[in-house]
């Protein structure tokens, strides 16, 4: 005890808190600062263990930064390099206020942690005026790091002001959108052409300039229509398909730059219109021909840049939205302005750092570790100054610097070798900025493996329940690569369907199963529906014998079909509200399958004695003769029937796994449609789901809802 004690009184003479000083400042300058390299990234991360260590560790640094201003207030601690070392944090920290959010509960968050922010500039700003000392380098370091901080942290007031203001564009979009088709119809008119999704002709939709636009105050009436049209006549209002036309027109650039140009633009258009659904509009386009086209006639082709162009599209649009709900990073000042504002920073640190420490005005400290004081401050301006140029790099491919860039070119009719000054003038490309927006993985889950894990949910008890307790048989795993075979599955039975969606009848008339399995697309909710299928499509797949194989190799049927069926079977685990049945019964059907599987499966510690059992239960369904009742059984037992009938009526397992790769890439189409927009909102914010993409894809194809009714059950067929 004796050691400990006379450490804790160490720490608390004049001594022990300058090194407390010392650690603190430097463990803070390394956290933020991990914090803005992780926002400059602009990666959407669906790793909760990460996530959480961001949200963590940028709550922390407030008050660590509150508890080195306060050592730095409280004490002998007045000299200039003290008041240096705050400066730079409170720097580091307005510039960790843009590092992205995950939840639209932590963007709320974040206006008390922008409070305490300025609380603290003000702070600082009276430890400056009171600093003593004489070091000039210090001196102007010191008020251009203070200065830098004003100008950032009044942009993130602007941006919390902006974001508290009704946002009149949507309202202006929405109702442009209503005449749009009156647009489109008067300008094919004219140019005797129809409408082309390829080349966007015929397509009046609105690429930027929507802000020179007032709304309407006298909707529904001639009058109304009239005004919209005159106002979208003017020059700064640019259409898509004038945008198609000015790449078309630009010389010198490859088939390949210009589609993903085209992509990238067409990309900006539709963020506008999905936009609409997220403030309660319905978009005017919904169940049109025109909006089919767009998707399966436009997006789903062959391009130069590739076949998934409708997934490349797509996730561009939702980045927008992203930012759009996330980030609103303002910037007060413009692209050359900020690089010069950024290479001085990094001079007067190096300045700082080597004239300020090494010259005639530095004073070493008297106490404390020799030297430490020094390295402390060539450390702080250091990781100052390179932040700064990281940010500033970062903010060249801003996607809405691109999209601002393209506008201006077009608007004002100009190639893009003169763009306007202060725009993108270091890039040469007409390519959107190389930057890859999500992680192409998806969560993956199997029933029939995880049926039997019991949680401690040790944290939700230690945290009285703050964090939410798993059920049983919730066992989330890693998330899984997406193999672009199965997207380019699911393209091809959109484009095949043309929008008509089914929940799986087509794909069983086609191969001709309607009688003996039609039965098992009727149950009441589609929640049955999925871990039905979902069992049926594991069961073959440990049946095979292979299940171990990489995603990389073998069949491509059954990848698509296992990845599909077990990403189904984890939205109904984890997140249930992203599927048509309300979020509590999908619930409560998700703790009746796993009971019902410990009860059937008891015992069973394998695949192979699974799969024994399965066959057990099917023998005796086959000699209960219960096809009639198929109805009153449980999950397992309709699975290991809907299995048996499966196997005798497909031969070979090549056109088994055929089958149900068509089945659920008709399926999981047939599920994306929903009013619910705020959890598409909520998982952008925690990495994105696969299902919000098909829920935008299928929004700009006009598909908004599922049709009404599904088939009528028959009785099942030996």
């Amino acid at each position: 005890m004796a050691p400990v004690r006379g450490f804790v009184e160490r720490l608390s003479t004049v001594e022990g808190r300058l090194l407390r000083l010392e650690v603190v400042v430097l463990l803070s300058a390394v956290i933020l600062a991990a914090l803005v390299l992780y926002g400059t990234t602009r990666r959407r991360s669906s790793d909760k263990l990460l996530r959480g260590v961001m949200w963590m560790a940028y709550s922390l640094s407030y008050v660590v930064v509150s508890y080195a201003v306060g050592l730095i207030q409280d004490g002998p601690f007045r000299g200039e390099t003290f008041v240096l070392w705050a400066a730079a944090l409170l720097l580091i920290q307005a510039s960790a206020y843009a590092a992205p959010v995950h939840s639209r509960r932590e963007f709320s968050q974040r206006k008390k942690l922008l409070l305490q922010h300025i609380l603290q500039t003000a702070l600082v700003l009276w430890l400056i005026v009171s600093a003593t000392g004489r070091n000039a380098s210090y001196r102007a370091a010191i008020w251009a790091f203070w200065c830098l901080n004003v100008l950032k942290t009044v942009a993130k007031i602007v941006e919390m002001i902006k974001a508290s203001i009704p946002d009149q564009s949507v309202k202006v979009v929405a109702e442009y959108m209503d005449v749009e088709e009156s647009l489109a119809a008067a300008a094919a008119a004219g140019e005797q052409q129809p409408a082309n999704p390829r080349t966007m002709q015929g397509y009046k939709y609105i690429f930027h300039g929507e802000d020179t636009m007032v709304p309407v105050s006298h909707e529904g009436d001639r009058l109304a229509r009239d005004d919209m049209m005159r106002q979208s006549d003017g020059k700064s209002v640019v259409t898509i398909d004038r945008v198609y036309r000015w790449i078309d027109d630009e010389p010198g650039y490859s088939g390949v730059e210009k589609d993903m140009a085209k992509d990238f633009c067409l990309a900006f258009a539709l963020f506008k219109l999905l936009k609409r659904r997220f403030y309660g509009f319905v978009p005017a386009e919904a169940g049109s021909q025109k909006a089919r086209d767009l998707v399966c006639a436009g997006l789903i082709q062959p391009t130069v840049t590739g076949p998934d162009a409708a997934f490349r599209v797509v996730e561009a649009e939702l980045a927008f939205l992203y930012d759009e709900f996330y980030t609103r990073n303002v910037v007060l000042v413009g692209a050359r302005t900020y690089v010069c504002i950024a290479a001085a920073v990094a001079g007067l640190t190096m300045w700082t750092a080597f004239f300020g420490t090494l010259g005639p005005g530095y004073h070493r400290l008297l106490i404390g570790v020799r030297e430490l004081d020094r390295s402390v401050t060539v450390l702080i301006v250091m990781i100052t100054a390179g932040l700064e140029l990281c940010q500033a790099v970062a903010g060249f491919s801003s996607n809405w610097r691109y999209v601002k860039t393209v506008y201006r070119c077009v608007r004002d009719d100009q190639p893009w070798s003169n763009r306007r000054r202060g725009h993108l003038w270091w890039k040469e490309s007409i390519t959107p900025p190389a930057t890859r927006y999500w992680d192409d993985k998806v969560g993956q889950y199997v029933l029939l493996k995880r049926f039997n894990h019991r949680p401690w949910n040790i944290l939700s008890w230690l945290t009285l329940y703050l964090v939410e307790p798993r059920r049983q048989g919730q066992k989330r795993g890693r998330r899984k690569h997406l193999p672009q075979e199965v997207r380019r599955a699911v393209l091809v039975s959109l484009k095949a369907s043309y929008g008509h969606l089914t929940n799986g009848v087509s794909t069983l008339r086609r191969h001709g199963l309607t009688s003996q399995l039609e039965w098992a697309c009727a149950f009441p909710k589609l929640t049955d529906q999925i871990l039905v299928w979902h069992v049926v499509t594991t069961r073959c797949d440990w049946a095979s014998g292979r299940s171990r194989r990489d995603d990389g190799g073998g069949d491509v049927n059954r990848v698509v079909a296992r990845k599909l069926s077990n990403y189904c079977a984890y939205l109904v685990a984890f997140v249930p509200e992203m599927l048509p049945d309300p979020s509590y019964n999908a619930e409560q059907m998700f703790d009746t399958a796993v009971q019902q599987a410990r009860d059937h499966l008891d015992g069973c510690r394998t695949e192979s004695g699974v799969l024994q059992r399965l066959q057990e239960i099917e023998d005796k369904e086959r000699r209960g003769a219960v096809y009639e009742r198929a109805g009153s059984s449980t999950v397992i037992e309709k699975a290991a029937l809907l299995g048996g009938l499966l196997r005798a009526a497909v031969d070979g397992e090549e056109r088994r796994w055929q089958v149900l790769a068509e089945f659920w890439a008709e399926f999981i189409l047939f599920l994306a449609p929903s009013d619910n927009v705020d959890i598409h909102a909520e998982m952008l914010g925690a990495g994105g789901e696969f299902m919000t993409q098909l829920w935008a894809l299928l929004s700009h194809a006009g598909v908004l809802e599922r049709p009404a009714g599904t088939a009528t059950p028959s009785a099942p067929t030996v």
